[in-house]
């Protein structure tokens, strides 16, 4: 799995090259890029029910890792962002389903030490678990039964800080990229109506 903040980041990559325009930065841009986030972190929601047990890692990699999730969820979102606008519809959920998607493609390539290993993918169709280890996992007690102050010590480790760094140093170079090349297209834009 990776960490919250690689999510974050591969939320942010794709949404910088969905607006495909420098905007400034105000608080509807602020709001829309949290939702962004939000959502390329949302199967991470399954810590939730585990942590109110005592044991975060409970449910983590369960069903919430999985595409038919991906899709009821960027289903719902879609719905009720156009709800006024339902011209919109078709584009905001698979934009939705991308930035879901983006948590389960770098959970899917990363290592993950405690079993059933992997995501399941392809639920509600398969239950069967699916891993493609190339990147280094995000360290949070192997156990399913750690509490939460050993999970809270794993997360917090010196392993982890290295994940987060590889991560920063992986996906920050498409942020500039993205940013570069929508700032080119700008700019033959306005020489094209000048």
């Amino acid at each position: 799995m990776s960490s919250p903040i690689g999510h974050s980041l591969s939320g942010w990559v794709i949404a910088s090259y969905r607006s495909r325009s420098l905007k400034p930065v105000n608080i509807k841009n602020l709001q829309r890029l949290a939702l962004y986030i939000f959502i390329a972190n949302a199967p991470d929601l399954d810590f939730i029910p585990g942590a109110l047990m005592g044991t975060p890692n409970l449910y983590h990699h369960g069903i919430s890792h999985s595409l038919g999730t991906g899709l009821i969820f960027a289903l719902v979102l879609a719905l009720i962002l156009t709800w006024k606008d339902k011209a919109l519809f078709g584009r905001e959920f698979v934009f939705m389903f991308v930035i879901f998607s983006s948590h389960l493609v770098l959970d899917l390539l990363s290592v993950d030490g405690r079993p059933p290993m992997g995501i399941p993918l392809f639920w509600p169709l398969s239950n069967q678990y699916f891993m493609i280890p190339i990147l280094p996992p995000v360290m949070h007690s192997v156990l399913d039964h750690a509490t939460i102050i050993q999970f809270l010590a794993d997360v917090f480790s010196l392993h982890n800080l290295y994940v987060v760094g590889l991560e920063i140093l992986l996906t920050v170079p498409f942020i500039f990229m993205i940013h570069f090349i929508i700032k080119q297209r700008t700019v033959e834009t306005d020489n094209q109506k000048g």
